[in-house]
């Protein structure tokens, strides 16, 4: 029996892993029209906010979300600065939240927003999205940048294309699994477990 893909492995160019992870991660919202890319170059913004600030943020939160830990969550959100856009729509997206009882991270960060404890950027709310779906590390990066992608198209008034988006992004994705391997600790495989 062959072992299941490490999360950092899948494919960076699988269309049907990226639409399947943006559904997973965005059960319950859209993609915004605003997030925090405004203007200039999309890949150079990319590589200088998104590599560098916004990708780290999704894996901290993640990792915080699989230990259960609120503060850190908290922290992390508080921490992003992503700007109003990104802020007004993690706030929208949080007080649609009906669901995920069994994982109290999400009504709890709601409950954290209301108190002015937590900015809610929607890049925190989708990594815990992506949490509470078991959606792996490297989709979850490639959903969060997919939701900046079109976001910055969505007034351009051309389709949207998963194709489109991963050959016009193909430079920043191939950095991705790197950013996963340096965050993301994993444990060998042990012959038993072979």
């Amino acid at each position: 029996m062959s072992q299941p893909t490490p999360p950092q492995e899948v494919p960076p160019d699988d269309v049907q892993e990226v639409i399947r992870s943006v559904q997973l991660c965005l059960t319950g919202t859209e993609v915004p029209t605003k997030l925090t890319w405004r203007m200039g170059l999309f890949d150079a913004w990319a590589n200088r906010v998104f590599i560098a600030k916004i990708a780290p943020h999704l894996l901290a939160v993640r990792k915080a979300a699989d230990a259960g830990d609120l503060n850190a969550i908290i922290a992390a959100d508080n921490s992003l600065g992503g700007g109003e856009n990104s802020a007004a729509a993690g706030r929208t997206w949080l007080g649609r939240q009906r669901g995920a009882k069994h994982a109290n991270l999400l009504p709890n960060l709601a409950a954290a927003l209301a108190a002015g404890q937590a900015v809610g950027e929607f890049h925190t709310v989708l990594a815990l999205q992506a949490a509470n779906f078991h959606v792996g590390h490297l989709p979850m990066l490639q959903a969060a940048l997919y939701c900046e992608w079109r976001a910055a198209r969505s007034d351009s008034g051309t389709p949207f294309s998963v194709e489109e988006f991963l050959r016009r992004t193909r430079s920043v994705m191939s950095q991705l699994p790197a950013l996963v391997t340096a965050h993301v600790p994993t444990a060998p495989i042990s012959a038993a477990g072979r």
